[in-house]
């Protein structure tokens, strides 16, 4: 089947001029706006919120709270509307700290992760009061704890825990095995230690405990050993959290066949699982906060490119040169990931397919977006659209070749707006003193 409309963003249909997402057309945007493109769909990513926010409703109940994890793809005109939509943020980097705060996110909805924070970062939490800086280690505890006193301020604090749960996910997007770069190990004594040094000290307000599994994950059962392994941490340790995050990472479609998405399984797994290891303890429930990044937005968006050079390998395959590539979508190469091609133009074709490899334009053998498809015999000038591509690809290209990072436009009624315009990676180049 050359079209998976499942992939697709939930607005995406045929008009007269071929593929529409969001009222638009696709072959339109990319005269006005050249290729790469890459398009968001505000009604997919308002769903998946929606689709989120009544589960949490129906499942728990306790509060619950639905935080973006910035990392998967952050700009200042999608934070806006992400403030809009009422959600939290989970920021990593200064970079993101600060756009999150002029996008009008409110500090008592942000958190700060990360295994390696820099004194500015923890200056600008402190000083903005935000939800909680989610600590990674004892000596990081200790850090806070000091910067804390100086300034003469109270940091409140999470503790994030690894309890050395591996997922069934690749190994560089799982996070809370026993030799994660990640956390507070329950194994060698360092989480039930933080808890005892956050809890006596005056300078730290130890709110709740964290913890984060990993990426694509579509199996409920680790996320249950995980939140019971750190209710019988607080236990242990006469602790009782006011909040309660088990991250995120439930897995979206990139292909056909991939497991189904629906969250259900999820948030019913960790509402009840919660509600649960507090019933048992006759503790009360805290306030559950998710951290979803790809789930929200992967599927929203989708990654146009124009088919350039072609050639016939010695096994027989067909190489399709696309005119992005693992600038623009690393995530190939790092991850293996598999993706689907869907051909413009190419809807109703019923002739022989060709065995096929696309391949990026960058002066990388690794440089490949799709290893294997089946594709009809492709033009120089056609369009290929990449479904399931709004998460980890803008957040994580590069100007390798000195390649422009591409445009994205938010979709809506027949509208586009610029999320980001494209790139001119001269324009941030230091030339020195030329004339």
């Amino acid at each position: 089947m050359l079209w998976e409309w499942s992939l697709l963003p939930l607005t995406a249909e045929w008009g007269r001029e071929g593929l529409q997402i969001g009222g638009c057309s696709v072959p339109d945007l990319v005269r006005a706006y050249g290729t790469p493109l890459y398009l968001y769909d505000a009604v997919t990513l308002r769903t998946q919120v929606q689709t989120l926010e009544e589960l949490l409703r129906e499942h728990y109940p306790g509060e619950g709270l639905i935080t973006y994890a910035a990392k998967a793809y952050f700009s200042p005109a999608l934070a806006r509307r992400l403030v809009a939509l009422g959600l939290g943020v989970d920021v990593v980097s200064l970079g993101e700290f600060r756009l999150a705060l002029r996008a009008g996110f409110p500090p008592t909805h942000i958190h700060l992760h990360g295994n390696n924070k820099t004194l500015e970062e923890i200056a600008l939490a402190l000083e903005m009061g935000i939800q909680a800086i989610v600590v990674d280690s004892l000596d990081e505890l200790e850090w806070i704890e000091t910067i804390a006193q100086e300034r003469g301020q109270v940091a409140r604090i999470w503790l994030r825990i690894t309890p050395g749960i591996a997922t069934h996910t690749h190994p560089h997007i799982q996070t809370a095995h026993a030799q994660s770069k990640f956390g507070l190990y329950v194994e060698t004594g360092d989480a039930a230690l933080a808890i005892h040094k956050a809890r006596h000290s005056p300078w730290l307000d130890l709110r709740g405990l964290h913890t984060h599994l990993g990426s694509q994950i579509h199996d409920t059962e680790p996320y249950q050993r995980a939140i019971e392994a750190l209710f019988a941490l607080a236990e242990q340790t006469d602790y009782l959290p006011e909040e309660f995050s088990p991250g995120g990472g439930w897995g979206v479609r990139y292909q056909p066949e991939d497991p189904p998405d629906n969250p259900l399984p999820w948030v019913r797994a960790i509402s009840e699982s919660v509600t649960a290891a507090c019933k048992r303890r006759h503790w009360p429930l805290p306030r559950l906060v998710i951290e979803p990044g790809r789930w929200l937005v992967a599927r929203a968006g989708v990654a146009i490119y124009q088919v350039g050079a072609q050639k016939r390998a010695a096994d027989g395959r067909h190489i399709i040169a696309v005119d992005g590539g693992m600038a623009d979508n690393p995530r190939v190469a790092l991850y293996g990931a598999r993706y689907v091609a869907l051909p413009l133009g190419y809807e109703s074709y019923e002739g022989d397919l060709l065995p096929s490899r696309v391949v990026g334009r960058f002066c990388e053998s690794g440089d490949v977006l799709i290893e294997e498809i089946d594709l009809p015999p492709l033009q120089r000038g056609d369009l290929l659209v990449i479904p399931v591509a709004g998460a980890y690809h803008l957040s994580m290209a590069s100007n390798y070749n000195l390649a422009p990072r591409p445009a994205a436009l938010w979709l809506e009624d027949g509208r586009a707006e610029l999320l980001q315009p494209r790139e001119d990676p001269l324009a941030s180049l230091w030339w020195g003193d030329e004339p």
